[in-house]
């Protein structure tokens, strides 16, 4: 009985050596491999065949045909020594827990892995999609510009004869500096020019009387949004000009550093001027020659052909922002102001800088400028609040008075020249300039309108001074300059700060900009 039993155990630890290829554990029921010699369980090598058609360890071929049953006696319970016992087991046990931890390790490795491989993936499409949205973007305007170049040319058809360019040909662009131009002066004789001028106007303005064509009130009334144009794209758009003749042609600069040249006809952009190197925050046409100037807050003005969508001049004066310019009424010569505190005339046929000018009585920068429509007074606002009216032959600041309660951001005079409208923190104000000229640095102002939407942000007479249209946030209003009364009023045209507003010939309508990047047209 002994030996029967010592046997049978031996046949049990002889087949404890053999374990299965594929779980490692001793198989109940074993077969062996024809082809490769190894020992399996015999479901997990079935199902496996059947599912791979090839031996799971050395990969050839393998069919259930090449399977050997091995004969096992079924009266012993196979047992591995190791897990005969208690001590057995916990080492087994823990041998388990040490490769499942490892494995949890593996895991956890490669899912951070496969987390930064995601992450650059991600990353990478998402600056692919940004390249490609503008490559597409700048597609586009190529398209628009090309389709557009054709255009060009006969922009300007209806306003005369091309006139002669400033400085010769418009395609060079001249830069000037304050060492190259040297300050050269205001000359006895351009002084004489002024003078002659201004006493013409100042003779045939008193005869002249509101035009017949002009719009009346009720058609003011009336007046509804007709379009609007995204021109400077994604970007604000930060001021805004009308051509003196060209009922179709406006200008505007933005915070693309552009200066566009829009055509209210055709809806389209006409021309895209690209040089300033910040923020255009100032445009003007010339009101009859073929030029635009532009101030930027990269310290330069611009002088541009807008025909051919060269920059002719780049004046490079000021040391600070500039934040205005003003077309004197010979058409000859223009002023910029900077908030460097100082002001410059220019001389547009030559392109030199006849005079800069700066006064130590001036402890803050200049927020704005306009000449008189005489030509002789140029009136600045500055930072400070105050308003200052200067003397263009002498150079002399013959008035100063307080005009808000913080920087004046608008200056414009009446076509008549008795009036000035001023806008700042504290809401518009319109000046008698009569009256101002006695009362000096007590002047008061004959009007003061209420801030739009909390703000108070360009105010402009039309040319026959009848009207007075004033922007601030989000909206504009117009005024009839002899009642005072509210023509028209257009709280929410913008979602965003209305940065310019101007008049159409004899205010048949109106165009607006604002920093909801949009360009609006309103009339009957």
């Amino acid at each position: 009985g002994k030996r029967g039993r010592a046997t049978q155990q031996d046949r049990g630890d002889s087949m404890s050596a053999l374990v299965c290829a594929l779980s490692g554990e001793v198989p109940t029921e074993p077969v062996v491999s024809t082809k490769s010699g190894l020992l399996f369980e015999k479901k997990l090598i079935t199902k496996y065949i059947e599912e791979s058609g090839n031996c799971p360890v050395t990969s050839q071929p393998l069919t259930i045909e090449d399977l050997v049953d091995l004969q096992t006696n079924a009266g012993v319970k196979v047992r591995t020594t190791k897990t005969a016992s208690l001590p057995g087991l916990l080492s087994a046990f823990q041998d388990e827990w040490g490769d499942t931890v490892k494995e949890c390790y593996q895991l956890r490795k490669l899912l951070e892995q496969t987390r930064q491989e995601l992450s650059h993936t991600l990353y990478q499409h998402d600056a692919a999609c940004r390249v490609i949205s503008k490559v597409v973007r700048e597609r586009d305007e190529a398209r628009q510009t090309l389709a557009d170049a054709s255009a060009a040319g006969k922009l300007y058809a209806g306003t005369g004869p091309a006139p002669a360019q400033a400085g010769g040909d418009s395609s060079s662009n001249m830069d000037v500096d304050a060492a190259a131009s040297d300050d050269v002066g205001i000359t006895d004789k351009i002084k004489e020019k002024m003078s002659k001028l201004a006493s013409e106007l100042s003779k045939s303005r008193k005869k002249r009387d509101a035009p017949a064509t002009l719009a009346s009130e009720d058609t003011v009334a009336s007046y509804k949004e007709k379009s609007t144009h995204p021109v400077h794209l994604a970007n604000a758009i930060l001021c805004l000009d009308l051509h003196p003749t060209n009922a179709n042609l406006a200008v505007s600069g933005g915070a693309d550093n552009n200066v566009v040249i829009f055509d209210r006809k055709s809806g389209q952009a006409a021309q895209k001027m690209k040089g300033h190197g910040k923020k255009v925050v100032r445009v003007k046409f010339h009101p009859t020659k073929d030029m635009v100037m532009s101030a930027s807050s990269d310290k330069t003005v611009k002088v541009w052909t807008p025909s051919t969508g060269k920059c002719a001049y780049t004046f490079k004066d000021h040391k600070s922002e500039v934040t205005g310019i003003t077309v004197h009424a010979t058409g000859d010569y223009m002023v910029s102001a900077s908030l460097d505190k100082t002001w410059a005339l220019y001389d547009l046929a030559t392109g030199v800088c006849r005079k800069l000018v700066a006064d130590a009585a001036i402890t803050a920068g200049y927020s704005t400028a306009a000449f008189h429509p005489d030509g002789l007074i140029l009136g600045t606002g500055t930072e400070d609040s105050l308003v200052r009216v200067w003397d263009v032959k002498t150079q002399q600041n013959v008035v100063t008075f307080q005009g808000h309660k913080g920087a004046v951001s608008s200056l414009n005079f009446s076509e008549n020249g008795y009036y000035l409208v001023t806008a700042g923190p504290d809401g518009f104000k319109s000046w008698d300039l009569r009256k101002v000229a006695k009362q000096g640095a007590q002047a008061a102002p004959v009007k003061h309108l209420e801030l739009i939407n909390g703000e108070a942000n360009e105010a402009i007479f039309d040319y026959s001074g009848q009207y007075l249209a004033c922007a601030g946030n989000k909206g504009i209003v117009v005024y009839h300059t002899k009642t005072w009364a509210p023509v028209l009023t257009l709280n929410d045209c913008h979602s965003q700060s209305v940065t310019g507003v101007r008049f159409g010939v004899d205010a048949k309508f109106i165009a607006t900009c604002s920093k909801d990047r949009a360009l609006k047209f309103y009339s009957v």
